[in-house]
């Protein structure tokens, strides 16, 4: 997905937003932004960026500035601990569910993971609040809904790449890929990043919540939002060569494996809310819509 011109005052206001989570200096902060902007006036080739390249390029930025090399660390483990605690919520009604309504609500789940606030600094978010947005989102419905096609590839598959998105989140990925290797024979890498970039998982939140239970944990060997696979190691290219199927799960994903798919040429499943009008343009949908699509099927 290329950007759109509404990309680039969203780069900017999220420079604002990594800035101020990475120091209390608003001389810093003003830095930061002064010089995302610098860099968007004088790029001339931005709408052939995809937004996650904008947007790792400005998180990179306010490490550089600020010497704050993980400035939503805080988050990621106050949000690992509150989705742990909200699991069980999604076990109990799993246990009540015929195969493939089971099927299509832990996917479900994976999706409303990311549609929680996690912003919980301060502790201001109470949990019967989290509970509630959670419950609200399982009883919506797939706008896009691809599980019949997604469970037809998966009794096929021998290895599945999980590429796993936010900290917190995680906990319903992994209630789902519990569920997958359960019902079907086959191997899942689930992939985290190898650096900090915003909230998305590594290794650390993977171990927080266990995930190495239910799955082979990998890196990228990258710290690009989504997926860059020029910086990515030849290790995980080689494991990213050797799948059957690849879930992507959220927007960062969707953006820039959209533009690879001719290059990877197998079965990829995009797994996400649609939280921003350009993401939802793209696939046609109402902002807010949860998004199961096959594509190379």
């Amino acid at each position: 997905m290329k950007g759109q011109i509404l990309c680039i005052p969203c780069t900017v206001r999220a420079t604002y937003d990594i800035a101020t989570k990475a120091t209390d200096n608003e001389e810093l902060q003003m830095k930061a932004v002064t010089e995302v902007l610098k860099w968007l006036s004088e790029n001339h080739n931005l709408l052939d960026m995809t937004p996650a390249m904008m947007h790792t390029y400005a998180f990179r930025l306010v490490q550089k500035i600020t010497g704050n090399n993980d400035p939503f660390a805080q988050l990621k483990r106050e949000s690992n601990r509150i989705a742990m605690k909200l699991s069980p919520l999604l076990r109990d009604e799993l246990a009540r569910l015929s195969f493939r309504e089971a099927f299509r609500f832990a996917a479900l789940g994976a999706i409303c993971g990311n549609s929680i606030d996690f912003e919980v600094e301060g502790y201001e978010v109470t949990m019967g609040g989290l509970e509630e947005s959670l419950m609200k989102c399982l009883r919506g419905k797939l706008t896009i809904d691809d599980t019949p096609k997604l469970m037809d590839v998966l009794s096929k598959a021998n290895r599945v790449l999980y590429l796993l998105d936010n900290a917190g989140e995680i906990a319903f990925d992994k209630i789902f890929i519990e569920f997958i290797t359960s019902n079907y024979p086959v191997k899942v890498l689930a992939v985290v990043k190898s650096a900090p970039i915003l909230n998305d998982a590594t290794m650390e939140d993977a171990l927080q919540v266990g995930l190495n239970s239910v799955a082979e944990v990998v890196t990228t060997g990258s710290s690009s939002i989504g997926l860059n696979l020029d910086e990515c190691s030849e290790e995980f290219l080689r494991q990213l060569g050797g799948v059957d199927l690849i879930i992507a799960k959220g927007q960062g994903y969707y953006e820039s494996v959209t533009e690879i798919e001719n290059i990877l040429r197998k079965p990829i499943v995009y797994m996400l809310r649609a939280k921003c009008l350009a993401v939802a343009k793209s696939l046609n949908v109402h902002r807010g819509a949860n998004i199961i699509k096959l594509v190379n099927y």
